[in-house]
């Protein structure tokens, strides 16, 4: 029996990833060639967008570029300016012993990772020292560092390691950064009063999923496995994706795993859409509705309770009671969250599939 290729795992790579290979290919390239545009990025999107494993095929491809080092960061570590001394550190070729003994007061440095010499070293080490020697002879020796930093949110240790970034790229230093977000926290690191800097990054959208894409994707996965499928099933199941890379995976995975005499008839398609709905709402739709505020989910709430996916903007007034002005900054808001998007003239649908569904499924379970 061959291996199910759909994943719908959050933080994992799937064998089939739809759509990123130009957007990858562009920054990558831009990177390497120092291209001032690319030293700062930000990828945004939606939970389940691919925001992680652009990131991650980001770092599968820079370990093959000669001179280029990438160095992955993690929030719930604490400490990012620590975490980056121990990440150059490992860096091969270089002996780091006459560069960092000036700091032996301050840090214990053995095989297995630099660690601050006592609490209180966090209030005296001289950051700023020990990366300037650190990063000068990386540059002497013509290697360049990115810096990977998945799911961002503001915080004073972020707030810390980005003014030092600044500083040491002003200070012409070979080093990157590229940070993933959802789009709600992205906006908030770029209008933080110490952070404003990052209102000049490059940003990178993870745009949906092309329809065709999708359909040949599955016609060739289903294909290759060695299952019937018809046309109409294969178009049925990519609009239920609805052009969401975790919708992709979710509807590919139960359409393999559900087709037992390997057949993708009409009965494994409806039991596909349902098992793939059970896990939307579970595991991505119910954290990005809750987090949105109050105000929000009322816009929200009024575009589910239209009788068509294209709602009219003026029955969403309407429906509210709120002046055009008002549902103007909620329609803008939601557009930059990436829950709706524009459908045409005063119109607006959600972005991704079945949320409409998912929001009368919420307010029913929960008795709102």
């Amino acid at each position: 029996m061959k291996k199910n290729p759909f994943l719908p795992s959050f933080g994992r790579v799937p064998s089939m990833v739809l759509d990123q290979k130009q957007t990858l290919s562009d920054y990558l390239t831009g990177l390497v060639n120092h291209d001032g545009k690319y030293q700062t990025s930000l990828v945004y999107g939606v939970r389940g967008s691919g925001k992680t494993v652009f990131l991650i095929n980001v770092e599968h491809q820079l370990v093959r570029v000669p001179n280029w080092a990438f160095l992955r960061l993690t929030l719930s570590q604490g400490n990012l300016l620590l975490q980056l001394i121990n990440g150059l550190q490992q860096i091969r070729g270089i002996d780091w012993t006459d560069v960092l003994k000036a700091f032996s007061a301050e840090i214990n440095f053995s095989v297995f990772g630099i660690t601050l010499k006592s609490s209180s070293s966090t209030q005296t080490i001289n950051y700023k020292s020990v990366l300037e020697r650190m990063l000068t002879q990386l540059k002497q020796r013509g290697i360049s560092v990115l810096i990977g930093i998945d799911e961002i949110e503001i915080s004073d240790d972020v707030r810390a390691f980005a003014s030092m970034y600044q500083m040491l790229i002003g200070e012409e230093f070979d080093i990157a950064l590229i940070m993933t977000g959802l789009p709600s926290r992205i906006s908030d690191l770029q209008n933080d009063n110490v952070l404003t800097f990052l209102l000049r990054s490059n940003r990178i959208y993870l745009a949906k999923l092309d329809q065709q894409s999708i359909m040949n994707s599955y016609q060739k996965a289903f294909q290759n496995g060695s299952k019937t499928i018809d046309a109409i099933a294969v178009n049925t199941l990519a609009n239920a994706a609805g052009g969401y890379p975790y919708a992709f995976q979710t509807v590919g995975y139960y359409a393999w795993r559900l087709s037992e005499d390997d057949v993708i008839d009409e009965q494994v398609v409806a039991q596909t859409i349902k098992k793939s709905k059970v896990d939307l709402y579970r595991n991505a739709y119910e954290k990005l509705y809750t987090e949105t505020s109050a105000n929000d989910r009322q816009v929200l709430n009024a575009i589910a309770a239209y009788s068509q996916d294209d709602v009219p903007i003026s029955f969403v007034q309407e429906k509210l009671a709120k002046p055009k002005n008002y549902i103007s900054v909620y329609r803008a808001r939601l557009k930059d969250a990436q829950l709706i998007e524009s459908s045409g003239w005063g119109k607006v649908r959600f972005s991704l599939p079945f949320f409409g569904d998912f929001i009368h499924w919420y307010h029913n379970s929960h008795l709102v």
